[in-house]
């Protein structure tokens, strides 16, 4: 009897979450054709002829949808590891190439570099503010720092709540190291499969997350980053969506 009900149980948030996972499909479907319309050319005009750093990388969406590669004039690249999960070479579009953490960057010089981009890295990173710090002290006064993370509700991560900016400042004053598993549990429970791409091409084991830096520590919104602007005092310059699940933040080192 017992059996029974579990099987039923299941079958029923099977198909919960199937219903749910078409339905948020549907709805990126339609925010590609009826989002707002993104000037891209103030991205491109404030990094144009620039020399900055990435984090993470190398990136598509900055090839085709903001194709800020097309335009600067030089950057460098951080990656935890020179074989990811993303890239498993060195990628010789990059002028020098470090591996280290991205909260710990103690090889660069302060204020090296004109901008530095990141993007759908902040989420994956332990302590983002320990990260930040670290990022804002390579860049030189002025100097521009383009975000974007993954809007929630169309991704794997929808089920989630967002993090809050108190838990991000605790994280940074326990100074919390990269191998923290904390977020696990929940990473396990609320990830969403069917909506992860890497999933179905990689069997990874979570628990490996030190190596692999697959887990999304946190899920932020437009709220959090802006939150986390106003902590480091940065200039906010614009904030947009691109199709399928990018929030995009430009800021500047005032």
């Amino acid at each position: 009897m017992n059996d029974s009900i579990s099987r039923c149980i299941m079958k029923k948030d099977s198909l919960a979450r199937f219903i749910h996972t078409k339905c948020i499909r549907m709805k990126r479907i339609i925010r590609r054709y009826y989002q707002p319309h993104i000037d891209i050319s103030y991205y491109l005009d404030s990094l144009r002829g620039k020399s900055g750093i990435e984090i993470g990388g190398p990136s598509q969406i900055f090839r085709d949808s903001l194709p800020i590669y097309n335009v600067i004039n030089a950057i460098d690249n951080i990656n935890h590891s020179n074989n990811t999960i993303w890239m498993n070479q060195l990628n010789e579009d990059y002028k020098n190439q470090y591996i280290c953490d991205a909260t710990d960057l103690g090889m660069i010089p302060d204020e090296s570099y004109d901008f530095l981009l990141s993007c759908h890295s902040l989420e994956h990173i332990a302590n983002p503010l320990k990260a930040m710090g670290e990022w804002l002290r390579i860049l030189k006064h002025g100097a521009y720092l383009l975000i974007i993370v993954p809007d929630k509700r169309y991704t794997f991560d929808h089920l989630r709540p967002i993090t809050s900016f108190e838990h991000l400042l605790e994280d940074c004053e326990k100074n919390m190291g990269e191998d923290d598993m904390t977020h696990l549990e929940e990473t396990i429970r609320l990830h969403n499969t069917e909506l992860d791409m890497l999933s179905k091409d990689c069997n990874l084991d979570w628990s490996n997350n030190f190596q692999t830096r697959r887990m999304h520590h946190h899920v932020f919104n437009e709220r959090l980053l802006k939150q986390v602007v106003e902590f480091f005092d940065l200039e906010m310059m614009r904030m947009d969506w691109i199709y399928p699940y990018n929030i995009i933040m430009l800021a500047r080192k005032s």
